[in-house]
């Protein structure tokens, strides 16, 4: 079992302001709680910080947790401490949890999350289906994890800003968009382009390396600004920077001030960590109407696990067993003996 207690009825399907969470959502929830607890106790062992982002943050003060047809967990962390997090994860994540993305160990861990951002999974290799769901709930879908973004120390000197912002979304642009680079047959070109502001000098032969060497190339670009330095904090991945200088007038961010000790907020059957000026966060975010639920209109397919779903059917029909994945997963600790 996890590290985390959930009584039996937390499993059970439930309605939510007005929206059907089934008990399967509620064990990917449990499943990413878990992971967040790996997190929580290696931060504590090594004095970093994290806090709510996004509709966790919304969710901790509108729903003391998930909102209801939102199905991951969101953390952020000062640039800082998330490089530091980034260096000492890979010896301090407990077995069987891993770094996926662009700081994964090895291509099949960089393809495992395909945003710049860090995220922290459970290993497939590690946790095979049984294993997993013993674990995690009953959930049995791989790569259960959370999503880990930094937020970067932005200058005063609006030009410095925009010339940060500019090439790291570039860079990002060019990452994302490799295939119609290739189809157009500009993609040397392109390339070029990019390495006259950079020391870098880009593979061209393996998209898989390049998508990598453009990510990490991102990601060092903008973390240029010291903590001295910084006026403002950007997570700038989600900032759509304008392409004409004229058009910038400047980031305004989040304060630095505020994080120096986070606030706990009940979040289901644990806390989440938010910054002080959570209100000011969630205004910036949300609008003046946080508190009224908009349903789901989510930029990624819900359920996350949606994929999956067909796989596992067809293991179960495969091993001989006669029954739902839903009705499966609900007795699978009563099938291995267990309480």
């Amino acid at each position: 079992m996890g590290l985390l207690h959930f009584p039996a009825e937390f499993f059970r399907d439930e309605e939510r302001d007005g929206f059907l969470v089934p008990e399967m959502m509620k064990r990917a929830w449990a499943a990413e709680l878990e992971v967040l607890e790996v997190i929580r106790r290696v931060c504590k062992e090594h004095d970093l910080k994290f806090y709510a982002c996004g509709g966790t943050l919304l969710g901790a003060i509108r729903h003391k947790g998930f909102i209801p047809w939102d199905d991951d967990i969101d953390i952020y962390m000062l640039r800082d401490e998330y490089n530091r997090f980034l260096e000492i994860a890979p010896q301090a994540l407990p077995e069987g949890f891993v770094l996926a993305g662009t700081y994964g160990s090895e291509p099949r861990l960089w393809e495992a999350n395909n945003m710049p951002q860090a995220r922290v999974i459970a290993d497939e290799n590690y946790f095979p289906v049984p294993k997993l769901m013993t674990y995690f709930h009953g959930f049995p879908y791989m790569r259960v994890g959370v999503d880990i973004f930094p937020y970067d120390y932005l200058p005063a000197d609006e030009d410095r800003q925009y010339e940060l912002l500019r090439l790291y979304y570039e860079l990002n642009f060019t990452e994302a968009n490799l295939d119609l680079y290739i189809k157009d047959g500009v993609l040397e070109k392109r390339l070029q382009e990019l390495e006259r502001y950079l020391p870098n000098r880009f593979e061209r032969e393996d998209m898989t390396i390049l998508r990598h060497e453009l990510r990490l190339a991102a990601d060092k670009w903008v973390s240029q600004t010291p903590k001295e330095e910084g006026v403002t904090l950007a997570n700038a991945m989600f900032f759509d920077v304008p392409k004409d200088r004229r058009d910038f007038h400047g980031y305004i961010g989040r304060k630095i001030e505020g994080h120096e000790s986070p606030v706990e907020l009940p979040f289901e059957t644990v806390t989440m960590p938010v910054t002080k000026n959570y209100i000011d966060a969630v205004l910036d975010s949300f609008g003046p109407d946080y508190m009224t639920p908009v349903k789901f209109d989510g930029d990624h397919e819900y359920p996350f696990y949606k994929k999956q779903e067909a796989a596992m059917t067809q293991l179960l029909k495969e091993s001989g067993v006669d029954t739902s994945i839903d009705a499966f997963c609900r007795n699978w600790h009563k099938l291995n003996g267990e309480d």
